[in-house]
């Protein structure tokens, strides 16, 4: 892609059509309306050029799509998309993770981990290492990037694996 092509002026946002405030689901349909536009077989039967072109133009929505459908990912894309850029930046993301992380002294779950966190604390109380393990990939998932959560959990696995 050369530096002047309208693809890098558009986000994710622009890109799949949908708002802004777009729920998860609305994302979804936005991508498969896209996807039947731009998947490249579609374009299977037109020429190198315009193959590519449809090609690079679907990698980028799905991009977008995986960034969108990632809570901690959109709100790093969305903050980022606020100081000007329209592409994900995974690497600065990640940077800007672990320096909230560092600078606060802990590592905090967030409103929609905590409860699963919780369960999973007094499940591992307990001694049930199964629930533990479920309510910890619960809240992996809204939080996949959060350490505390990731440790707990390869700890709870490697207790599970452990010969009895």
């Amino acid at each position: 892609m050369s530096e002047s092509d309208p693809l890098d002026e558009l986000d994710y946002y622009t890109l799949l059509v949908v708002a802004d405030g777009a729920s998860a689901d609305e994302v979804r349909r936005a991508f498969h309306v896209f996807a039947l536009k731009f998947h490249p077989d579609r374009h299977a039967a037109a020429s190198p050029e315009k193959r590519e072109r449809a090609a690079v133009i679907y990698r980028r929505g799905a991009e977008g799509y995986r960034v969108l459908l990632d809570p901690t990912q959109r709100r790093h894309y969305d903050a980022q998309l606020a100081a000007g850029k329209v592409r994900f930046d995974a690497e600065h993301a990640a940077k800007q993770q672990r320096s909230v992380s560092t600078t606060t002294g802990t590592l905090t779950v967030g409103p929609l981990a905590r409860p699963f966190a919780t369960k999973a604390d007094q499940a591992l109380r307990a001694g049930d290492l199964k629930t533990a393990r479920l309510n910890l990939q619960i809240a992996l998932r809204h939080e996949p990037e959060n350490v505390l959560l990731t440790a707990k959990l390869a700890s709870v696995e490697l207790q599970l694996k452990a010969p009895k």
